[in-house]
């Protein structure tokens, strides 16, 4: 089923009865309850039927299976899709109207991947990891199969940089930004000496963090923190 850009695990859910913004807060927090690391893992979802279908990968270049599963889904309800996990196979089939599924131990898996590694794909993959959906009422001397790409880009469950540490460079620029101000209006008012601009302990920055903290939900992050005229301003920005 190819192995170029493989995750170490692929895991999959599904919600019914929700906002597509609820199932990308959901899936977020499963990545990061169930992976040992969210550094380099990715989610995303896609809207099945009455709920939302939600993919989650360890590793890999963070390419969601979701557009073709979803689709080969929709068609073939009554399917088996199969998706590489590492050195599984996930395999996921509909129940009563909701996909529902399961990581298949090592030796099924193994013996899954030989099956499969026999026959070829129905689509271009290009060298990358692929899945197949086995469509329903397909006999032993029929093969009839639907190639599972990875095609969308995916959701980070980490940000590059980390909230704490961008709140900490952002407060940092901005009391060296302040200084700057104040050494330059000393320098070019020689006649004048500029009343100074007194700060309590809690107009300082770090003392902003939690109004940054209530400002950012779970798909952005404070992109900018300035002082202007007595105030703090906290700009947010969309994680991509």
């Amino acid at each position: 089923m190819g192995d170029s850009g493989l995750a170490a695990n692929v895991l999959y859910g599904f919600l019914e009865g929700v906002e597509r913004r609820d199932a990308l807060a959901y899936a977020r927090s499963f990545a990061r309850r169930t992976l040992k690391t969210s550094e380099r893992c990715w989610y995303a979802v896609e809207p099945l039927w009455t709920g939302y279908l939600y993919e989650v990968h360890e590793g890999g270049p963070g390419r969601s299976f979701l557009p073709d599963l979803v689709t080969e889904l929709d068609a073939n309800p009554g399917g088996i899709a199969l998706v590489p996990s590492g050195r599984r196979v996930f395999e996921l089939t509909v129940r009563n109207g909701r996909p529902v599924g399961g990581l298949l131990p090592e030796a099924k898996s193994r013996q899954v991947q030989l099956q499969m590694a026999a026959m070829r794909p129905t689509a271009k993959v290009d060298g990358r990891a692929y899945g197949l959906v086995i469509p329903p009422w397909v006999t032993p001397d029929q093969v009839r199969l639907r190639t599972i790409r990875p095609t969308r880009r995916m959701r980070r469950v980490s940000t590059p940089v980390s909230v704490p540490l961008a709140l900490s460079a952002v407060g940092f620029a901005a009391g060296l930004g302040l200084l700057t101000t104040g050494g330059g209006l000393y320098y070019w008012s020689p006649h004048r000496v500029p009343r100074p601009q007194l700060l309590t302990v809690d107009q300082m920055p770090h003392r902003q963090w939690e109004k940054a903290l209530a400002t950012i939900g779970p798909d952005s992050y404070v992109s900018k923190l300035e002082y202007r005229d007595g105030r703090w301003t906290i700009e947010t920005a969309t994680a991509r």
